[in-house]
């Protein structure tokens, strides 16, 4: 089964909505963003869900000191590092990691396997923002790491194309953020349960 990650949450109604439908993890953002979470919002909501998802917090070449202190203060499961951050960083860091790479051409493992963190993400390349970015990235660029079973698929997904996205990469996870959002912003609790049927069907005619 390919696990499903929504990202940007903001609130414990779209948190709820995404635990409601099957989500295996939330992203929640503290890096800057449109999308972004304060401290106080992040632990107010993640207190009131308990262990009905994981809880990831997503951050940007942030002090390691500032991280550790919000993964107790919000109740962290999981970080996702979407800056430059060094391997050294990221071994630093006492839960597991997932280490975002932005592509701009097909992946190297030499290079990405330096971050020994429990999995990897794949997004799209973009001067301007970290992710959140609506625009996908050429799938084949990720065959060289096809055989590894923790790569997570981001950039631009919805429920139109993640069949096919899953069809080309077999990820372990697929992460959505504007592709089940509302024009103006804020999740889409139609969008969210087309996604993850979208996911479920696709894994229906897939052996993985």
């Amino acid at each position: 089964m390919t696990r499903v990650k929504i990202c940007g949450i903001r609130s414990l109604e779209e948190a709820r909505m995404v635990i409601k439908y099957g989500a295996w993890a939330m992203g929640e953002v503290f890096a800057d963003s449109p999308r972004k979470i304060s401290i106080e919002q992040a632990e107010q909501i993640n207190r009131q869900l308990g262990e009905d998802i994981l809880k990831i917090g997503v951050f940007v070449n942030e002090k390691l000191e500032s991280i550790k202190s919000i993964i107790k203060t919000c109740a962290l499961d999981v970080v996702q590092l979407h800056g430059e951050e060094t391997p050294e960083y990221a071994a630093e860091i006492d839960i597991p990691v997932i280490k975002s790479f932005s592509l701009t051409g097909p992946v190297e493992p030499d290079y990405i396997k330096q971050w020994k963190v429990w999995a990897y993400l794949f997004d799209t390349y973009s001067p301007a923002v970290r992710g959140g970015t609506g625009k996908s990235f050429d799938w084949r660029w990720l065959d060289g790491v096809r055989s590894d079973n923790r790569i997570i698929l981001a950039g631009g997904l919805n429920s139109a194309n993640v069949a096919t996205a899953i069809n080309a990469a077999r990820p372990l996870a697929v992460d959505v953020s504007s592709g089940v959002e509302f024009p103006g912003g804020g999740k889409s609790l139609e969008k969210i349960e087309q996604f993850i049927m979208a996911v479920k069907e696709a894994d229906k005619n897939n052996v993985h």
